[in-house]
């Protein structure tokens, strides 16, 4: 029963993550349950499903001060990939990588 929650959550949230990127939600009306910090981490941000719409409704949240964009989305399908590049492209940013770790979905980007 567990394997197949843990699919269904893996499926909900990778529909999230493509219609996110597809259709962004307005920065403005983002609804989310995640505080904004001032300086993202250094590494990467690891962006759950509640935090899915906060970081995609604005991108500019998520570049650390070297101008670079790095998330992670744990448990995201590679099918969502593309999608994500599209995004990011269509914001500007260059440089835009998507790789499949165990993880999930890893994006790179610069300004």
């Amino acid at each position: 029963m567990t394997d197949c929650t843990g699919m269904l959550h893996r499926i909900y949230l990778t529909a999230v993550v493509i219609s996110y990127s597809l259709f962004p939600p307005r920065p403005g009306n983002a609804w989310y349950n995640h505080k904004a910090t001032a300086e993202p981490p250094l590494r990467h941000i690891a962006v759950r499903g509640d935090n899915v719409r906060f970081y995609l409704a604005d991108l500019n949240r998520s570049i650390n001060r070297e101008g670079e964009l790095r998330l992670l989305f744990p448990g995201c399908f590679a099918l969502a990939a593309p999608l994500l590049l599209f995004c990011l492209k269509r914001n500007g940013f260059s440089n835009c990588r998507a790789l499949l770790t165990a993880e999930g979905v890893f994006l790179s980007a610069s300004r």
